[in-house]
C-alpha cells in the first residue's frame, strides 16, 4: 500500500456484506444496487472510465466532529449509507464501484490528505467520487483531491446550516474549518476561492462568521431561499457564483430540519425540507455537467431514528446517479448537435468553393 493511502481500507468482505437486499431477478430492469456494485481496491491500477461511473469512498472518521465539540458517531456514517443504498433499483447506464473507506488517521489533517489522494485517483480515472461521511472536515480532503486532479481549485457548493469558515485552531482543523482550509489553500496560490453556502441558518453562525464569509466573497442563500417561487433567483446566484467553474458539491445533512434529519452531528431545528424546491436546486446543479465530486456529510447513526437520516442521505446519492446520467446524455446531444453544425458549415463552405470554381471556369472559357 502506498504511503499516501496509509489510512485507506479497501472494500473488503465487511463492506461487501453491507450491500445486501432483495433479489427480484438478474435482468437490468429488475436488479438493485447491491447486485451490480463492484467492490475494488483503490491501490490497484485503475482503468479509465468513459461511461458514467460513480465511485463511493467512505470517510469513516469523526475526529473533526469531536474536535469541534459535536456529537460523536459520524465515523459510522459510511456503513449506514451503504446499507440504505443497497436496495435501490439499478440506474441503467451508470456503473457503481465501492472503493472502501478512509479511516481516522493520526490527525484530522492526515485523514483529509488521505481522502484527497483517493479522490484524486478517482477523478483522474474519469469517474465521479461520492464521498460518504463522516465528519464535514472531509470537505477539504474532497476539495483538495479535485484540485490536485484538475490542477485548478473547484467551486465549492455547500448545502449546510453552517458556514464552516471558522478560524483554524492552533491544534489543527476540525469539522468547522474545511472551507477556511480551502480558502487559505487558494490564497496561498493566488487562485480564486468560489464558495456558495445554501440553506445557511442565522442561529447557527456568529456575526464574525458572516463577516468572514463576506471577506471570502462567498455567496450565501439562507434557508428561506428554498421555496418554489425563489428557485430561479437561487439558480441565478449559483450560476454567478460558480462562474462556469468545476464544482465540488457538498450536502451536509444538518441543512435539513431535525424532523427530517435527526441523526446528524449538529441538529438544526428549523432547517430546510427535502422537498420539491430542494430537489430542483440539487438537480439543477447536477444538470450543469460541471460537478466533479459529491459528498454526503455528518450522518451520525447513533442519534438517528429508524434510519431516517441515513435514508435521506442515500436518496440524495440516488439523485446523484440520475443526475450524472442525464448530464452525460445532455453533453452527448450537445456534441452531436455541434458535429452536425460543423458538418453543415463544411458543406456550405464546400458549396461556396464549388460556386467559386464554377465562376472561375466560366471566365476562363469566355476568355
Amino acid at each position: 500500500m502506498t504511503a499516501s493511502l496509509a489510512h485507506y481500507r479497501p472494500a473488503d468482505a465487511t463492506i461487501r456484506a453491507l450491500w445486501k437486499g432483495r433479489v427480484d431477478g438478474e435482468t437490468p430492469d429488475l436488479q438493485r444496487w447491491h447486485q451490480v456494485v463492484q467492490c475494488l481496491d483503490l491501490t490497484q491500477p485503475l482503468e479509465h472510465y468513459f461511461d458514467p461511473t460513480i465511485c463511493f469512498i467512505g470517510y469513516a472518521s469523526d475526529l473533526g466532529v469531536r474536535a469541534n465539540q459535536g456529537r460523536a458517531g459520524a465515523a459510522e456514517g459510511p456503513a449506514r449509507l451503504r446499507a440504505r443504498m443497497a436496495s435501490f433499483p439499478v440506474v441503467e447506464g451508470v456503473t457503481l464501484i465501492d472503493f472502501g473507506d478512509i479511516v481516522a488517521g493520526s490527525s484530522v489533517h492526515a485523514t483529509q490528505q488521505a481522502l484527497a489522494d483517493a479522490v484524486e485517483r478517482i477523478v483522474r480515472a474519469g469517474a465521479l467520487p461520492v464521498v460518504l461521511g463522516g465528519g464535514h472536515d472531509l470537505a477539504f480532503g474532497h476539495f483538495l483531491g479535485i484540485a490536485q486532479a484538475l490542477g485548478t481549485p473547484p467551486s465549492c457548493i455547500n448545502f449546510d446550516a453552517h458556514l464552516d469558515l471558522r478560524p483554524i485552531p492552533a491544534d489543527g482543523p476540525n469539522s468547522g474549518t474545511p472551507f477556511t482550509q480551502a480558502w487559505e489553500w487558494c490564497k496561498a496560490r493566488s487562485a480564486p476561492f468560489r464558495y456558495l453556502a445554501l440553506g445557511v441558518q442565522r442561529l447557527g453562525n456568529s456575526a464574525s462568521l458572516f463577516a468572514r464569509a463576506e471577506l471570502a466573497g462567498a455567496t450565501l442563500v439562507d434557508a428561506d431561499g428554498f421555496a418554489l417561487d425563489t428557485i430561479d433567483v437561487v439558480m441565478d446566484a449559483i450560476n454567478d457564483g460558480v462562474d462556469e467553474g468545476e464544482i465540488c458539491l457538498s450536502v451536509d445533512l444538518d441543512v435539513f430540519a431535525t424532523a427530517f434529519a435527526p441523526g446528524v452531528s449538529a441538529p438544526t431545528a428549523m432547517g430546510i425540507a427535502p422537498d420539491t424546491a430542494f430537489r430542483r436546486v440539487l438537480r439543477g446543479i447536477l444538470a450543469s455537467g460541471l460537478v466533479r465530486g459529491v459528498e454526503i456529510a455528518e450522518l451520525c447513526p447513533p442519534h438517528d431514528l429508524d434510519d431516517a437520516t441515513a435514508r435521506l442521505g442515500a436518496a440524495i446519492a440516488f439523485e446523484v446517479a440520475l443526475g450524472l446520467l442525464e448530464a452525460q446524455r445532455a453533453q452527448q446531444e450537445s456534441d452531436e448537435d455541434g458535429d452536425g453544425d460543423e458538418s453543415e458549415a463544411e458543406g456550405e463552405e464546400g458549396r461556396d468553393r464549388g460556386s467559386d470554381d464554377a465562376s472561375s471556369g466560366s471566365s476562363e472559357d469566355e476568355s
